[in-house]
């Protein structure tokens, strides 16, 4: 029911001609107040830890520990702490992975009949976020080189704002899951994810726009890596546009195990087909990796299964 709901208050708010006021409908919301820092690590993987914003003794306290790589994890509209973005995937990199693993909880602003004001918020999550990871940067908790922020939908473009506003490192790795379509625009890398804030960013985009239907992705190639599973605008085994949006999720989820999600490039970003996308070698969506060694630049194109297990290609290489 709530997929449903999301998908109706996105495609309404793609039609008004202006935005509601959010301080006629409900509390204003302030990132630097009601954000909230969830650490989840293999010591306390059943009970995220809330970690207070620059506050040294709280995160030294905690099971964080600076020696490991860490992974900062990013929900969407209308979700919360529930979220597969934190819980599944979550679950997943610390089985495989001894990460630190940070959720950002914008729940306070995300959970509004007010899609506007939910992408308004974007970017001052994205500088709160920011300021944060440069604070764990300046106690010697954090090397930006073993850093990943991933983000779905909103949390997407999030993602990008984190990348955009430290000023103690660069960010080594962004990846955007279906980043949101509605209210932001190709022409406008200021206000969304892009290629530009990390070292490396990807994207994998599952529910893209056509000429008949909004899609609740932004469906163009606006990163370093574009992926686009089945032709980037529905996935197969969906009915409706919050299964192809959240499929994204699902698709990186399946990649940290065993990455399988072998694409062919596209000469074209533009043309991404079947019978257009055959440049070898190729490159794998998702997935994580200690080393950092992916290279790939360009729009891809790969097919998925209907239903889980996903993925049809051949195993990444280690």
């Amino acid at each position: 029911m709530k997929a449903v709901l999301a998908l109706l208050l996105i495609q309404i708010a793609c039609v008004l001609s202006t935005p509601v006021d959010e301080g006629q409908i409900e509390p204003l919301f302030d990132a630097y107040r009601d954000t909230r820092l969830l650490l989840i690590t293999r010591q306390n993987l059943n009970n995220p830890i809330q970690v207070l914003f620059r506050n040294a003794d709280s995160i030294r306290n905690s099971p964080y520990n600076p020696n490991r790589p860490t992974r900062v994890l990013i929900h969407g509209f209308l979700e919360d702490d529930s979220a597969d973005i934190k819980v599944e995937t979550a679950a997943e990199l610390l089985r495989y992975y001894d990460f630190n693993v940070l959720f950002i909880d914008w729940s306070e602003g995300s959970r509004t009949i007010n899609y506007f004001a939910a992408a308004g918020r974007v970017p001052t999550v994205g500088s709160f976020t920011a300021s944060y990871l440069d604070f764990l940067h300046e106690i010697q908790f954090l090397d930006f080189n073993r850093l990943s922020v991933i983000g779905f939908s909103l949390g997407a473009h999030i993602a990008g704002h984190v990348g955009k506003n430290v000023r103690r490192g660069r960010i080594q790795h962004i990846i955007g899951l279906d980043p949101a379509g509605p209210l932001f625009s190709v022409r406008s890398p200021e206000g969304r994810i892009d290629a530009g804030d990390g070292v490396y960013v990807e994207c994998i985009h599952t529910n893209g726009p056509t000429l008949a239907i909004i899609g609740l992705g932004i469906g163009a190639a606006i990163c370093d890596a574009d992926y686009f599973p089945n032709g980037g605008q529905s996935q197969p085994g969906c009915l409706l546009n919050t299964c192809s949006h959240s499929r994204a999720v699902d698709f990186y989820v399946e990649s940290i195990a065993n990455n399988r999600f072998h694409a062919l490039g596209c000469p074209d970003p533009n043309d991404v087909s079947s019978r257009r996308c055959l440049i070898y070698p190729g490159e794998w969506m998702g997935g994580d990796n200690l080393n950092f060694n992916k290279s790939g630049r360009g729009s891809f194109y790969l097919e998925t299964n209907r239903s889980s297990p996903f993925a049809r290609g051949t195993t990444r290489p280690q």
